[in-house]
């Protein structure tokens, strides 16, 4: 059976809950962000300020979802790993963010309607990190097969987003890097799908890309897409 978490109602997505996220945003992460990380945003012209589609982003740290959504100044409605939703202060938390689960063994239907649905009823984009885990090293890491099927199955296209930490010494006063790449063209081939973003992202971070390596999945981490 699917997670309760896991099913969203479009209705939801309202301005009360556009507003909370707004306040999140920049009310509090974006002063920390200014004050601990030198800050660069290049490629906004990239990101269409109407229509629905895909934010896909490499994962390296708990802080993706809001530099995401700062970079893009979109409402973004992400994916996180179901046991999220079993923590009690954090569950309401990210649920009032948008947040919906998603199965870490496998993609379930719920979660393609529920996507399908923040595509299509409401004016929030979907938020994906299709490492399916935060990845510590300036390489693509595997990229989850259900990525590729959940692209395909919405029929929308997907904005790459690259993330570049750069923290010699330290976890704080280092400098943030946030590159956006073109829309990436969905076709019916979920392998094609996944290539094409490990290659954005490479290309956009400049970090190593294995095509061998990062597309093929082996291991149950491997096949969900997850902000943490």
């Amino acid at each position: 059976m699917a997670s309760k978490f896991a099913k969203v109602k479009p209705e939801n997505y309202n301005i009360f809950k556009k507003i909370f996220q707004y306040f999140v945003i920049y009310f509090i992460s974006y002063p920390f962000f200014k004050f601990f990380f030198r800050v660069e945003i290049h490629g906004r012209e990239n990101v269409p300020y109407d229509g629905a589609y895909i934010v896909a982003s490499n994962h390296s740290s708990y802080f993706d979802p809001f530099i995401v959504c700062l970079a893009t100044k979109r409402s973004v409605a992400f994916m996180a790993k179901e046991e999220l939703f079993h923590v009690p202060v954090l569950s309401p938390l990210i649920q009032e963010l948008g947040a919906f689960a998603v199965n870490r063994d496998k993609l379930e239907i719920a979660t393609i309607k529920s996507a399908k649905d923040i595509l299509s009823k409401t004016k929030w984009l979907l938020g994906i990190f299709p490492e399916g885990t935060r990845v510590k090293v300036k390489k693509v890491g595997k990229i989850n097969t259900g990525f590729g099927y959940l692209a395909k199955a919405t029929k929308t296209k997907i904005l790459p987003v690259g993330i570049d930490f750069r923290r010699p010494h330290c976890p704080f006063f280092g400098k943030l890097v946030v590159r956006i790449g073109e829309l990436i063209e969905v076709s019916d081939n979920p392998e094609e799908v996944l290539d094409k973003w490990g290659q954005s992202i490479s290309e956009l971070t400049g970090f190593e890309y294995d095509k061998e390596y990062s597309t093929t999945t082996e291991s149950k981490s491997e096949t969900n897409s997850t902000p943490v």
